[in-house]
């Protein structure tokens, strides 16, 4: 690896999503010099993912409104959510909303009442939309910031540490590498979803920076919670299903129009939709998880009402009417195709209420963080916790650089040794070279989808390791150093480190179902995910 150049920062911020934004527009009023590093382009992360008319954001209504809140979030997290961080969440919400204008967005408050996904009680919930407005604005606002520096299309390959503390990390972009010096690392690279094949994500969203978190030393909890939710397959691919409209499913019908679910003249069936039209995720917690189990990986097909558009509750005509004017979908007269997507992922690098990881300088904020939630995810809730712990990450970075001692900062050189001894340890077992780096990727997501989606067994996961170990034999990290396979290799790792996480929880809890094991246990625990030289450890934590 020849890195050819060094720049310096303040503060280093990896993700170009709201969470990474929200980081950097708090870290320029701290800091004299910011950073940016996405791997894509700025503005595009999942948060940026067009996927229906509105995004909402929960938050607290009021005082009285706290313990209602903390219930909502615990009684669908199942024990494993994190209770400190809810707490934090519940105080500070609210207040921090306006963070959404910094970055170009143009967030209102719902006038319905109407509660959130898995929500009893109703609270404001504020949307956004425009996704390309808000785009063209945030660019304009942090462009033209002479002390931010942004590195787009730049991988994050390994976050360097001296004497136990972050000192920076290293990135490549197309066949360079560089390395940001820095004293303090906020990540907001996301989740892990991309790596599906069906997935409302962006595709370069895709773990490896988690796994790169993990070798730094944090850890990593919940990963086998990943959030599924219904989508187009057909007449428009990647467009968010609503969920809401299933209280007008007649029928269901597999693709060759064939009869699976009568909900017309069957009064069980017709319950089962409706059940399932208040919630949007697939979760193990409800009956009507029968409706996510006859939907296959290629699609089924739903038969509505006239009554559907006929509803002028708000919930309703904002999402028809966009679906009709602006995909032009009409679930009435048209021939629709829905599966299951790879949404959101509940679980991620552990934090404290700070999102501090453990390891000194290095925080995590948004979904590569295991924020409040825990075996479900609240709908609101994922951009509101960006708002929040990335506000606290940046408080927390200022106090942790003036508390401790850094006057031989500047004289820390980066150990290229290191490094290389890194390469040549994850690249000892190189072998053929096969396949190419869009094949892997493309294998990697088909692997994903067909073994580690909504139903999981024992045999489906090991067989989803093994394929993987499969294409490590067939692809040289040392060969295609300069095309991205050390990026290759974190995303591995990440699928592994998610596999493993859905193989040693025997049970069903929230999103995580085991056909083979169709209960939940009375003992609650949370896995715990670590790396020690190179390999994941999953301790069960009581």
């Amino acid at each position: 690896m020849n890195i050819t150049k060094q720049i310096n920062s303040d503060i280093l911020i990896v993700g170009g999503g709201i969470a990474g934004l929200i980081s950097a527009e708090r870290a320029l009023k701290i800091f004299k010099n910011v950073c940016i590093a996405t791997t894509g382009k700025i503005c595009g992360g999942a948060s940026y993912f067009p996927l229906k008319a509105t995004l909402g954001i929960q938050v607290t209504k009021d005082k009285n409104d706290y313990n209602k809140y903390y219930e909502d979030i615990t009684n669908m997290g199942k024990g494993v959510e994190n209770k400190e961080l809810i707490k934090t969440y519940i105080k500070n919400i609210k207040r921090n909303i306006h963070l959404l204008k910094k970055v170009g967005f143009k967030p209102w408050l719902r006038k319905d009442k109407r509660p959130a996904c898995f929500a009893k009680y109703s609270r404001d919930i504020f949307l956004i939309n425009n996704w390309n407005g808000a785009r063209e604005r945030a660019k304009k606002i942090f462009r033209k910031n002479k002390r931010l520096k942004i590195f787009e299309n730049s991988l994050l390959i390994r976050i360097i540490k001296n004497n136990d503390k972050v000192i920076g990390a290293v990135f490549q972009n197309n066949n360079n590498f560089f390395f940001i010096k820095s004293k303090v690392i906020i990540l907001a690279a996301g989740g892990i979803a991309g790596n599906y094949k069906n997935s409302l994500y962006p595709k370069n969203i895709n773990g490896a920076a988690l796994t790169a978190a993990l070798d730094a030393g944090a850890s990593a909890q919940n990963m086998e919670f990943i959030q599924f939710i219904p989508a187009y397959l057909k007449p428009k691919y990647n467009v968010l299903f609503g969920e809401h409209t299933l209280k007008y499913c007649t029928a269901m019908y597999d693709t060759e129009n064939r009869l699976i679910l009568d909900a017309e003249t069957d009064e069980e069936n017709k319950k089962l939709f409706i059940e399932r039209s208040a919630y949007a995720p697939f979760s193990n917690d409800f009956e009507s998880r029968k409706v996510d189990f006859k939907i296959s990986s290629d699609g089924v097909k739903l038969k509505y009402s006239e009554d559907l558009y006929k509803d002028k509750e708000e919930f309703y005509t904002v999402y028809l009417d966009w679906l009709k004017k602006d995909i032009g979908i009409d679930l009435v007269k048209d021939e629709t195709v829905i599966t299951h997507f790879a949404h959101s992922c509940n679980g991620g690098i552990k934090i404290d209420s700070n999102a501090f990881t453990g390891v000194d300088g290095l925080y995590a904020v948004g979904e590569i963080s295991s924020c409040i939630e825990g075996a479900n995810r609240l709908g609101g809730n994922s951009v509101g916790g960006a708002l929040v712990f990335a506000d606290n990450a940046v408080k927390n970075a200022y106090e942790y650089i003036k508390q401790n001692n850094f006057n031989d900062f500047d004289n820390i050189k980066l150990d290229y040794k290191e490094i290389n001894d890194w390469i040549n340890n994850i690249s000892k077992d190189d072998k053929e070279n096969n396949i190419t780096k869009i094949e892997v990727l493309k294998n990697i997501r088909e692997i994903a989808s067909e073994y580690l989606s909504v139903v999981r067994n024992k045999e489906k996961i090991n067989t989803a390791i093994n394929k993987l170990e499969e294409i490590r034999s067939n692809y040289s990290i040392k060969e295609n150093i300069n095309k991205g396979s050390i990026e290759v290799y974190l995303i591995i790792e990440a699928v592994k480190i998610l596999a493993l996480s859905m193989l040693e929880r025997e049970e069903s809890r929230g999103a995580h179902y085991r056909e083979d094991f169709d209960f939940s246990l009375d003992k609650v625990y949370k896995l715990e995910v670590r790396r020690e030289n190179n390999k994941t450890i999953i301790d069960k934590k009581y």
